[in-house]
């Protein structure tokens, strides 16, 4: 607690005092059993609490009836409720340390002091049929308090904002430091915040008139079904932090059993690296140069392995799309005939149909194409060598006009096992001896990226069959 923070609380406590003293004598003798009720009523509105975004403040219901108390019963009674019964929340409900509770409930007492003040000079108390009993509000009498009781809200939200944000200002620490209006922005004058202030601020005036023509039942048919609301509506919040709590867990479960994966299959390929290297080295010192273009040719091999688990890594935590002008249908045709002449695809049957009526949009067109030759080259390598027929249908169609552009690429391959479908897009997981498990994984984030959706329907010994829908605007139509 700093030096300045020290001061600021201690004058405000000691203002806070003096207020209390000069005032206790007409307080308490003033209707006190309804001093003893309000507090009662103000104390239940503290329960309903809750943390401001950044978790330095607290922000809670009690203002509507400490403000209700205010214009009901004067300055004097108005502050010795909201001082007390905020002091008393503040340790026993929110738990509060002393400190702060001593300056919030310093502070509620000056505030509430000055805004009862404002209320009854603008004609706000000499407007409002106060008794013993239920009154009845003229008519012609309720239209004069709509400038007091605005008033007193102003008053009372840019004095209580202001002290506040002034006293967390100065408990910042030095690591992040937060000055006066950046907490008065952050904590306070954001939309959300501000939509809550401005519903309890208006429950005011309906609190007062409710209690002035039906007495304390009508201050319990009023406040308690919004009591109920804002309980269930932080048991909801609760629930749902946890549920974010178990969810980021889970998370982290999963990220340490693909690290400890990723770590395993580095450590593999690292082994295949340094066994030549040794190798060599003892080699060298014989000088036995024999053996020397083998091993460095599997350490190079090894060294390729590495760099593509690196490049499937940095592939799937892509997210920049950098879109450009992209013909589907010629971008299929230029990776076909790109991969043709590779030795997997030789005596493959190419089924060919594409839409004519798709029309030019932006994509990534290195993204999109990965996607494709990686579903070719999966597709190849599922149908193998078998003596059946090898064939790979590629179709192209726009769904619907300005719609999606479908690419259906199915093959005549043995299928995915039915244990295996759900799994296809998983980070890592393969059926391939040597494989790595980046390819379709990084397919499903790429398609992702563009808006889009891929899927796969397998039934075994009939082959594997692909959809991708992309977006014809999910980056931007041409003009």
């Amino acid at each position: 607690m700093t030096l300045r923070l020290k001061a600021y609380v201690a004058l405000t406590a000691a203002v806070a005092t003096a207020l209390l003293a000069t005032h206790v004598s007409g307080a308490v003798e003033q209707r006190w059993p309804h001093i003893l009720a309000w507090l009662v009523i103000c104390l239940v509105s503290e329960t309903m609490w809750s943390k401001s975004i950044s978790g330095d403040a607290t922000w809670s219901l009690a203002a509507t009836a400490g403000l209700s108390s205010v214009a009901l019963w004067g300055p004097e009674a108005g502050m010795w409720i909201s001082g007390l019964s905020t002091i008393v929340a503040d340790l026993f409900v929110q738990h509060k340390p002393a400190v702060r509770a001593a300056f919030n409930g310093s502070q509620i007492v000056i505030t509430s002091w000055l805004s009862a003040l404002v209320f009854a000079a603008l004609g706000g108390r000499a407007a409002l049929p106060i008794a013993s009993g239920p009154a009845t509000l003229d008519r012609a009498l309720s239209t004069s308090l709509v400038m007091p009781f605005a008033a007193m809200i102003v008053v009372y939200f840019g004095l209580n904002r202001a002290m506040v944000s002034l006293a967390v200002a100065w408990s910042s620490g030095t690591e992040s430091p937060r000055s006066w209006w950046r907490v008065l922005r952050e904590d306070w004058l954001y939309m959300a915040k501000l939509e809550v202030d401005a519903a309890s601020f208006l429950l005011v005036p309906l609190m007062v008139i409710s209690f002035t023509a039906v007495g304390y039942p009508g201050v319990l048919l009023f406040y308690a079904p919004l009591f109920m609301l804002f309980q269930s509506d932080r048991r909801f919040n609760e629930l749902q932090r946890a549920h974010e709590e178990n969810v980021r867990m889970a998370t982290m479960a999963v990220k340490g059993e693909i690290a400890a994966s990723i770590g395993h299959d580095l450590n593999n390929a690292l082994v295949g690296i340094t066994g030549p290297a040794q190798l060599i080295l003892r080699a060298l010192g014989r000088k036995n140069y024999d053996d020397l273009e083998r091993h460095t040719n599997k350490i190079l091999e090894q060294s390729k392995v590495v760099a593509e688990f690196a490049k499937g890594l940095s592939d799937y935590t892509r997210k920049e799309v950098h879109v450009e002008p992209m013909d589907l249908n010629g971008l299929l045709m230029t990776t076909i005939e790109f991969i043709k002449g590779d030795k997997r695809f030789r005596a493959v049957e190419w089924e060919i149909e594409l839409d004519p009526a798709l029309p030019e949009f932006k994509a990534d067109v290195g993204q999109i194409q990965s996607v494709f030759l990686n579903l070719f080259v999966n597709a190849a390598d599922a149908m193998g060598t078998q003596q059946s027929r090898r064939a790979i249908q590629v179709r192209t169609r726009l769904d619907s006009p300005g719609g999606s552009a479908r690419v259906d690429i199915a093959d005549s391959g043995p299928g995915i096992r039915p244990e295996h479908l759900p799994r296809m897009f998983e980070f890592m997981f393969t059926t391939k001896p040597k494989g790595h498990g980046f390819g379709l994984s990084n397919s499903q984030r790429a398609i992702a990226n563009h808006g889009g959706q891929i899927s796969v329907q397998s039934v075994p010994g009939e082959g594997a069959h692909f959809t991708i829908l992309l977006p014809v605007r999910g980056r931007g139509p041409l003009s």
